[in-house]
């Protein structure tokens, strides 16, 4: 996403590096899969999350992949609770971005688990968005 090189690759190189926990790995790897299988979708919703409020094109790159991990996360991992997602992504941001990009990244998933939550009618199930990435 952001080196240019394979989602994958990167993935698996970060994970030799920091010599991840096996649950830990695994995890990663499913939700990049995620990302990767689903990233034209995860991007459409992205693009219309923002551009009521924000030229898509002013999003800096981290903030990018933190939404676009988020957003994966939150459509195609229904057994992960949204505010777990939303957390995860804030201190993602926080770690990584400028200071007010924290604001940003939570209203958007925040209104994206609204999405998902007024589709259904209840809290994300993965009834009719579960994929097996």
């Amino acid at each position: 996403m952001i080196s240019g090189a394979p989602l994958l690759e990167v993935l698996d190189d970060q994970i030799q590096r920091r010599e991840s926990a096996p649950e830990t790995a695994a995890f990663a790897r499913q939700l990049a899969g995620k990302v990767k299988a689903h990233s034209a979708d995860i991007d459409r919703w992205l693009k219309t999350l923002v551009t009521s409020n924000w030229d898509p094109d002013r999003l800096g790159s981290l903030e990018i992949v933190i939404l676009s991990l988020g957003l994966a996360e939150l459509r195609y991992s229904p057994d992960v609770p949204p505010a777990v997602v939303i957390n995860e992504a804030l201190e993602l941001t926080h770690r990584y971005c400028e200071d007010g990009a924290v604001g940003f990244v939570n209203g958007v998933l925040d209104k994206a688990a609204s999405e998902i939550t007024d589709r259904d009618g209840t809290a994300p199930s993965g009834n009719a968005t579960e994929d097996q990435a």
